[in-house]
């Protein structure tokens, strides 16, 4: 897939380095002293990318961000400043089986190719601007599962090239990928021990907290059952905790998206989130569906806009 052209009516998807006119969005903005969380859920990141998009362009920047599985990853694009990044990726490899589909979990055991995913793309095929990443002044806190434990692992993301395990752990999904380990640690997806990390960001003592979900108001976590919870189980029979966590994940998610929207009717938080049902895959292969979303989160992020800088101040 080709890159996809500018059009002045629409977001544009990407502005590779090498482009003239590309520079790290973050020599434009304004550091914002504001706690950005943001929800992983696969290729429902599309809708947050397009939020972060919104928030480059306007050259509004939280100077703090806690991302979880995909949203780790969106975070990672948005602190080195790469404009449309996240988009232009899931866009372009959508259809490549290493990047995210059963084909690669049937061969490799993993759901994507850590090695095609986390150093091929950024390393030959998209470079990454690692020095843009490494100079930011966001700072970037991924989250994972500790699977000995069965709790959340926050990890401050300094250097790009050298930390990516920790990105690939936070978006690595149980049954679907394999283990990840890092500095002695056996770590999995964020999402399972903290998909929404608001105590986390509470602690970093933000004056705001912007949030992004990925999940429309209405929705309801179901839980892991039948052969989905047998397999977990057989898997991971060694970290019974993480199962625990496992098992009672759709409770705590649920109680969670009940507590945001309190905080947010109060007005100590300010939410963005899908106004409607999001209905793709979690590994979609249709790029202008992915494409949709993407338009869908910029355009809710725009339409909240003046509401969303009284909010910051």
């Amino acid at each position: 897939m080709t890159r996809m052209p500018i059009n002045r009516t629409i977001p544009p998807i990407y502005l590779p380095p090498e482009h003239p006119d590309y520079r790290p969005a973050w020599q434009a903005g304004t550091l914002v002293d504001c706690c950005m969380v943001l929800e992983g859920g696969a290729m429902r990141g599309q809708f947050s990318a397009g939020v972060l998009d919104y928030l480059m362009d306007e050259g509004i920047l939280p100077d703090k961000v806690v991302g979880v599985s995909a949203g780790a990853l969106n975070g990672f694009n948005f602190r080195a400043g790469a404009r449309g990044r996240s988009s232009y990726l899931n866009i372009k490899y959508c259809k490549d089986w290493r990047y995210f589909s059963m084909r690669c979990f049937a061969l490799t055991g993993s759901a994507f190719n850590a090695k095609f995913v986390f150093h091929k793309i950024p390393d030959k095929l998209d470079p990454l601007d690692f020095a843009a990443y490494d100079s930011s002044p966001i700072t970037l806190f991924t989250v994972a599962s500790d699977l000995q434990l069965g709790e959340a692992s926050y990890h401050q993301l300094r250097k790009a090239r050298s930390e990516r395990d920790w990105l690939r752990a936070s978006a690595s999904l149980p049954i679907l990928s394999r283990i990840v380990e890092v500095d002695g640690l056996k770590l999995l997806d964020g999402g399972i021990c903290d998909s929404v990390p608001m105590d986390f960001a509470a602690s970093l003592n933000s004056k705001k907290t912007l949030v992004v979900l990925t999940r429309d108001r209405d929705y309801l976590k179901p839980p892991y059952r039948g052969q989905a919870l047998a397999l977990a189980r057989r898997l991971y029979r060694d970290y019974p905790w993480f199962l625990e966590r496992m098992a009672h994940r759709s409770y705590e998610y649920n109680r969670m998206y009940r507590r945001i929207a309190r905080m947010a009717a109060s007005g100590e938080i300010f939410v963005l989130r899908p106004p409607a049902p999001v209905e793709i895959a979690s590994m979609e292969h249709d790029p202008d569906k992915l494409y949709q979303l993407y338009l869908t989160g910029y355009a809710e992020a725009k339409r909240r806009g003046q509401e969303l800088a009284r909010y910051l101040g």
